[in-house]
């Protein structure tokens, strides 16, 4: 388990790269109509949907507009996103003492990440006429982000679990 401790680091860093891949795609019909990276939601964003053929929707398509769809920033994505870096600074430091706030950290970018599903779907219009035709599609990097912050945790928790010396004896 030591070589892992020593690369927990990396975890974080690799979380935090997620957010700059797709977490989310809008499908209609099993067709992607846009998609979005975990910091387009921590930012915002205006989104074209494009249509069955990778062009703009117009009047014709089932899901009409004339206009960009715009995406609200996503607190809890922000919050996730932040958790991520917390975790990669704490987790530098190898002492017991920061190991358990490191699991705090972790723990709450789970809990943000499937609080934002929870708020994503509750947003999401999914109903267009009366049918269910408008799904969400969480991405690889979602579920990988979520994975890697509970590794994360279970990482931090051996750390302070060890019985080895803590860095104050080493000092001594």
């Amino acid at each position: 388990m030591e070589p892992v401790k020593k690369f927990s680091p990396a975890f974080y860093v690799v979380i935090v790269i997620l957010f700059f891949l797709p977490f989310v795609n809008l499908s209609c019909g099993g067709q992607t109509i846009m998609s979005v990276t975990g910091f387009q939601l921590i930012t915002g964003t205006e989104v074209n949907p494009t249509g069955m053929f990778g062009g703009e929707m117009n009047s014709s398509d089932e899901l009409s507009t004339d206009q960009k769809k715009e995406i609200e920033s996503q607190p809890l994505a922000l919050f996730a996103f932040v958790a991520a870096i917390i975790g990669l600074i704490i987790s530098f430091f190898k002492m017991r003492i920061t190991a358990i706030s490191n699991i705090v950290v972790s723990v709450a970018g789970v809990v943000f990440l499937l609080l934002l599903k929870v708020s994503l779907d509750g947003d999401a219009d999914l109903n267009v006429s009366g049918q269910n035709v408008i799904t969400l599609d969480y991405q690889f990097a979602y579920w990988l982000s979520i994975i890697l912050f509970i590794i994360g945790a279970v990482v931090q928790w051996k750390i302070f679990t060890d019985e080895g010396p803590t860095r104050l004896n080493v000092l001594n």
